[in-house]
């Protein structure tokens, strides 16, 4: 049986938050537009047939997920798949009110839990959409990014996108200390089929920022075969480095404080 341990599809890069330190660069780029459920539903029968199984299933952004209209479709859509995941994960900022439709989706799923960012920027806000998550019966996880004992003592910086020109022994020390590596085996996510190994190389090669490097990612509607998508991804799991990491600081997972600063922290301009 081959599996992964994460699965995450981008269902949107619109958000209503403008974050200093963005690490999918949104406050600075135009949004794709939304993920569909007709889409959701080619990718992970796509998925599906080179993976046996994810441990997390998980519905997240280069945004904010409870923008997308059709998130309630999207999570009923992906519970098609229950007997192939054993979590599953929503995520939001905490800031977008639950809709109804969006509320009634949520209710009654195993295996589901809400990862709830709190910036602190809309306390109240904040709180009235974690409270009525817990009022019925949702399973929330509050991830605290403002004041005192910030998870992971708050963010880091990547960085600029251009190459660094790094030996390989630096690339290796970088993807082998770097948070998606050590702690979560790959963070492997999706918007379009391209299924990368970080969020970093994923947005920067769906940007135009970095060069497309194939070797990097498993395309998932290439015509090669389910075994010959299964071998790449074992090889990218037992990497040494990613081409990609030579435009990142290597900063992810640092416990240097002085590499972590305050998350959240808001650009010019209004939120949403």
């Amino acid at each position: 049986m081959f599996t992964l341990d994460k699965f995450s599809l981008v269902v949107t890069t619109r958000c209503n938050l403008r974050c200093k330190l963005c690490d999918e660069f949104i406050p600075l780029n135009k949004p794709f537009p939304d993920m569909t459920p007709d889409e959701e539903r080619k990718i992970l029968d796509a998925f599906f047939s080179v993976v046996d199984r994810v441990g997390m299933l998980h519905l997240s952004g280069g945004g904010e997920p409870f923008l997308n209209a059709r998130l309630d479709e999207m999570i009923d859509i992906a519970y098609e798949y229950e007997s192939r995941f054993d979590r599953f994960m929503v995520f939001t900022n905490s800031t977008v009110k639950v809709s109804a439709k969006l509320l009634d989706a949520l209710k009654n799923k195993p295996k589901l839990v809400v990862h709830a960012s709190d910036y602190d920027i809309t306390p109240e806000r904040s709180a009235e959409i974690h409270g009525l998550l817990r009022d019925n019966g949702i399973s929330v996880r509050i991830i605290k990014y403002y004041g005192d004992n910030q998870d992971y003592g708050g963010w880091v910086d990547f960085g600029a996108w251009g190459a660094r020109g790094e030996t390989i022994e630096r690339l290796e020390s970088k993807f082998t200390n770097c948070g998606i590596t050590k702690h979560m085996r790959g963070n492997w996510r999706t918007r379009d089929g391209s299924v990368h190994w970080c969020q970093r190389s994923q947005r920067g090669m769906e940007l135009g920022i970095l060069p497309d490097y194939t070797g990097d990612y498993v395309d998932l509607f290439s015509d090669e075969s389910a075994a010959q998508k299964r071998e790449k991804f074992r090889l990218l799991t037992n990497a040494r480095h990613l081409l990609s990491c030579d435009h990142c600081s290597g900063d992810h997972g640092t416990e240097d404080a002085s590499k972590r600063f305050p998350a959240g922290e808001q650009l010019m301009g209004e939120t949403m």
